[in-house]
């Protein structure tokens, strides 16, 4: 390889474009006057090159490399230079089918520094490892030497000269590239390491962190839906207890309405009845108004009689004080007869004589009631207002009458108040008596029910050998069988809440809803033959294992619009699903290199025909092998050619991808109670 064409702009002293050419394979010189620029020649390049050392070039920065450093118009210095690769094998490595080589350096002032080789834009670095692959560094030439340096390389060091001797066999280049590695795998191993310690002491703990919370979303998401049926069943219960009510109610307002007429029947007969009595009232006033002039004669009839009966009352008043004085002297002479008889006829004559004393005194009070009565009426007839005996006139009698009458009406109304209230009373007592029978009645029932089975257990009982012994071993056995089944029912919700995924909710988008149009999750699809390959399974399927099945993509979209779902969830319709199966020759490649420790996941899963598209769109091409060395040789073997899992869940791709997944912390989501019974019924079954 050697140089066609060397093609200078606005560099240094040149500020036009020159191009040199009909250069020598062989030698070449540069000759001319001082200050023509031959240097110039030399120091670009150097500058297309990719020199470092500026001071070589004769300037301090890049500014300087350009025409007048700018202040004449010329803004940019570009530098080309063409080689003849008529050597390919010994020219630079990826350019063997390339005749010329063109490189390429511009400068602009207050812009970048830009290289392309053939045209196309390319870093310093890929210009500097070109020229280094044919011996060619500018930052520490052997092939060049600049004006002054020659007494330098005659006075090297052993070192330098062995330095010298690396550049020019060309090994130089690959010590740089190592140091360049080293330095890069340093810096990768700092921020691995620098990886490793935030992950065990951020990301680690956020992940339990995150997987405890997922626990309790899980736990939320199952106590949620136990309070909405519970909430369902209240909603119910209220609903029929406000029903019954209803019911009970409109029966109560039935006979409410009844009884509301009937006090309106009574309230018009009492209204009636008020009306006869003003009517009467009235009469009697207008009677009172007609017969007021006959009346007085009356009265004073009245009157003459009442003062005959006076004079007669005062002739007994005037007696019976005569008689109770003749009482009282002889009931003094009986008390001083006293001493003279015993205790017995003293006690029956005090009590015939206080009897005696009793009646003369009750005779006494009559007399002067009647003689008070007399005068009251004597002084009535004699004023003529028609007083009677208890000191009234007539109209007095008359408001008393109507006062009376008032008090009767309110009475009446109070008492209908209150039988209506009794009566209401009466009817929730005995609506409350009658549900009491009822219970009553079906207590009674189970009563004697239950007395029935306890005398059937007495007589069980005596019929039975009871040992007290046997019964409290028995007594033992169960507590501790109620030991188990409680820790048997923790262990069903821990492993319950790690395959909380494979449960999948919804409510019925449309009225009729065939659920079997809803195939499941696929984790609940497929039956794993043998436990061992659980974990790589889980692998091989990744998250298209809790992704859910159904027959049509219309399904799907209705699930999505209306299914009410409770998460986020990626759906399979059948009739939509495309996979790829695994050629022949792949699986009989996979039987022979891998000498029967590696198999299809397809075949140890078993499924329904109706899922077959779901579940190889799930597990794909990929093997499941028995250990690592297998899945590695099988991974990458060009006869296979597929994703490879070891059973411990190591996943070996063939674009050279290797992942390690920490299984041991939780069990395979097919390892769950129902599951470990299902694989131990088929082992019973194998066995029979």
């Amino acid at each position: 390889m050697y140089i066609q064409e060397v093609s200078i702009d606005g560099f240094k002293s040149y500020a036009q474009r020159v191009t040199l050419t009909n250069f020598d394979p062989g030698f070449n010189a540069i000759t001319g006057l001082n200050g023509s620029g031959k240097s110039n020649i030399l120091d670009s390049l150097c500058f297309v090159m990719g020199i470092k050392n500026l001071s070589a070039v004769r300037a301090q920065n890049l500014q300087e490399l350009v025409y007048k450093q700018g202040s004449a118009g010329i803004t940019k210095a570009t530098v080309s230079i063409v080689f003849h690769n008529n050597d390919p094998q010994n020219g630079p490595s990826g350019y063997e089918d390339k005749e010329y080589i063109t490189v390429t350096r511009q400068i602009v002032i207050g812009g970048r520094d830009k290289y392309s080789i053939n045209g196309h834009a390319a870093q310093q670095g890929r210009v500097a490892d070109l020229f280094q692959s044919v011996q060619l560094n500018v930052n520490n030439p052997h092939f060049l030497i600049m004006q002054g340096r020659v007494t330098k390389i005659m006075n090297m060091k052993p070192p330098e000269i062995l330095s010298l001797l690396e550049e020019a066999s060309g090994t130089k280049l690959y010590e740089r590239k190592k140091d360049s590695a080293m330095k890069t795998l340093a810096k990768k191993q700092t921020k691995l390491e620098e990886i490793d310690e935030l992950m065990n002491t951020e990301l680690l703990p956020t992940l339990q962190k995150l997987e405890k919370q997922c626990e309790q979303s899980h736990e939320f998401a199952m106590t949620s839906q136990k309070n909405e049926r519970l909430r369902r069943l209240c909603v119910a219960h209220d609903y029929m207890s406000t029903r019954r009510l209803i019911e009970s109610g409109e029966a109560e307002l039935a006979a409410m309405v009844a009884e509301i007429q009937e006090l309106e029947k009574q309230k018009t007969d009492l209204e009636a009845e008020a009306a006869d009595k003003a009517s009467d009232i009235a009469a009697l006033l207008t009677e009172k108004e007609i017969q007021q002039g006959g009346e007085v004669k009356e009265l004073q009839q009245q009157a003459d009689d009442l003062a005959k009966k006076l004079t007669e009352d005062k002739t007994n008043y005037k007696n019976k004080q005569d008689l109770l004085k003749s009482e009282q002297a002889s009931m003094t002479s009986l008390q001083q007869q006293l001493t003279e008889l015993n205790q017995n006829e003293l006690a029956a004559k005090v009590e015939a004589a206080t009897a005696a004393r009793d009646q003369a005194a009750a005779d006494l009070q009559a007399a002067e009631h009647g003689v008070e009565a007399a005068t009251r009426e004597l002084a009535g007839a004699e004023t003529g207002d028609g007083r009677d005996e208890s000191n009234k006139s007539l109209q007095e009698r008359l408001a008393d009458a109507q006062n009376a009458q008032t008090a009767a009406d309110a009475e009446c109304k109070a008492a209908d108040i209150k039988h209506k209230h009794l009566s209401k009373q009466a009817a929730e007592h005995r609506k409350s008596l009658a549900s009491k029978d009822k219970e009553a009645t079906g207590l009674r029932q189970a009563f004697d029910k239950a007395q029935q089975q306890v005398d059937k257990c007495r007589q069980s009982l005596q019929g039975l050998n009871y040992d007290a012994a046997a019964a409290e071993q028995l007594e033992e056995v169960r507590r501790t069988e109620q030991a188990a089944v409680r820790k048997a029912k923790e262990e069903v919700e821990v492993l319950a809440s790690h395959v909380s995924g494979t449960d999948f909710m919804y409510r019925d988008p449309e009225r009729g809803w065939d659920r079997s149009r809803v195939k499941g999750v696929v984790a609940k699809l497929v039956r794993v033959k043998d436990p061992a390959t659980a974990t790589a399974l889980e692998v091989a399927a990744g998250g298209r294992l809790y992704q859910v099945v159904v027959d049509t993509d219309r399904t799907a979209k209705a699930l999505l619009e209306n299914g009410q779902l409770q998460k986020r969830v990626t759906i399979i319709p059948l009739n939509k699903v495309k996979y790829s199966e695994t050629s022949p020759s792949v699986l009989a490649n996979a039987a022979r290199l891998g000498s029967g420790r590696a198999q299809p996941a397809l075949q140890l899963v078993g499924y329904e025909p109706d899922v077959e598209a779901a579940i190889k769109y799930t597990f794909g091409q990929a093997f499941v092998c028995q250990d690592s060395g297998t899945a590695k040789k099988l991974a990458f073997a060009k006869e296979v050619n597929q994703r490879c899992i070891t059973l411990e869940g190591d996943d070996f791709n063939p674009n050279g991808l290797l992942t390690g997944v920490p299984m041991a912390h939780r069990p395979a989501i097919w390892l769950s109670p129902f599951c470990k019974v299902h694989m131990q019924s088929l082992t019973a079954c194998q066995a029979a």
